[in-house]
């Protein structure tokens, strides 16, 4: 394997594992806040909610955000091979950057909307961007 194909591996693998601990965190972060144990804003959207609907929704939320963990996870294992999850995972993200915006954008205030967007277009950046250096890289 070439230098650059090496250096490739390791970006591609850097970006599942970023994505990987981003998603945990934020599922801890979502039981937590759906069991009422601490009464933070929800990560990366800042949104504030309240009520048992609020915190049912949000554990259900926090048991996919888990399982994508888990799925970018997987992926490093492989990174080459897997690597199209890190380009879903970035239009997916995308695809919430724009629900943000255009649905439920009466929800938010322009600073939640700003970080909320920032974090989001980051790890899009990341995903698609190691996706992109890595496209010569053989499978």
């Amino acid at each position: 394997m070439r230098l650059s194909q090496r250096k490739q591996v390791v970006v591609l693998k850097v970006a599942f594992l970023v994505g990987a601990v981003a998603d945990g965190l934020i599922a801890i972060e979502w039981f937590l806040i759906s069991l009422g144990l601490v009464k933070w804003p929800v990560h990366p959207s800042f949104f504030e909610g309240s009520g048992q609907d609020f915190q049912f929704v949000l554990s259900i939320a926090g048991l996919f955000m888990m399982g994508w963990s888990l799925l970018l996870y997987w992926g490093s294992l492989q990174p080459v091979e897997r690597r199209g999850i890190l380009l879903l995972t970035a239009v997916m993200l995308f695809v919430a950057i724009l629900s943000d915006g255009i649905v439920f954008g009466h929800l938010f205030s322009t600073q939640q909307i700003v970080l909320g967007t920032s974090v989001k277009l980051f790890l899009v950046t990341v995903f698609a961007g190691s996706y992109w250096y890595s496209r010569d890289t053989s499978v």
